[in-house]
């Protein structure tokens, strides 16, 4: 498919820097919905899906800014590459998974551990956290590490650059203690990136996105049980 050429200004990692600082905060209420009155507890969650409405918005308002589309179709060819693309991520967290466990005696990845942590501190952590690592994480994070980071702070004849830092920047984020970790989240990264640059069709790259982490929300919660 044939990307169309968009004005690239440097300011737009400004805005990647914006969304990532955004993509953080909505974060905080978590950390105070398993303690306090019922009241309290509901009025937390209540913030934390607010918030979330409130990134997302701010997400595709400046990706429209700084990527201009028209909404596409996808097609038979979009849905074969993100099942290539997802069965390369699950290939490649196979062999890394091992390699962790082997070389640093880890299970799972730091990040991974972390959302367990809080699922397990209560049903309503449980509950928000599954929600929005399934609907909205991806919006947010595909956004911002793809619409914006890809479509808006590179040119569009360039492919592997703008893919190679995606990867990078994305799993700077991710928490990783070692550099197998590092690496499964660069990758996974990465991928997502390619097919949003083959496709420039963001829908490709959110579902991708939120097919995966339901399934890893899904092994955790039947991990937790």
């Amino acid at each position: 498919m044939q990307i169309k050429q968009q004005p690239v200004s440097y300011w737009n990692f400004g805005w990647v820097l914006i969304m990532i600082v955004v993509t953080s905060v909505v974060q905080i209420p978590l950390n105070f919905m398993a303690h306090g009155t019922t009241l309290h507890r509901g009025l937390w969650a209540a913030g934390y899906l607010v918030g979330f409405t409130v990134a997302i918005a701010l997400g595709a308002w400046i990706f429209q800014r700084v990527h201009p589309v028209h909404w596409q179709r996808l097609t038979r060819q979009d849905w074969q590459l993100m099942v290539k693309g997802y069965a390369f991520i699950i290939a490649a967290e196979i062999v890394l998974n091992v390699v962790n466990n082997v070389f640093f005696g880890e299970t799972s990845t730091k990040n991974n551990a972390l959302i367990a942590d809080i699922m397990g501190h209560s049903s309503l952590t449980l509950v928000m956290l599954s929600l929005t690592a399934v609907l909205a994480s991806p919006f947010l994070e595909e956004l911002t590490f793809r619409g914006i980071l890809v479509g808006g702070c590179f040119p569009a004849k360039m492919f592997w650059l703008p893919v190679i830092t995606s990867g990078v920047i994305f799993s700077l984020v991710h928490q990783s203690d070692n550099i197998i970790s590092w690496l499964i989240y660069a990758l996974m990264g990465g991928t997502f990136a390619y097919i949003y640059r083959k496709t420039d069709k963001l829908q490709t790259t959110i579902i991708l996105h939120g097919f995966n982490n339901l399934i890893a929300v899904a092994v955790m919660i039947a991990t937790l049980r």
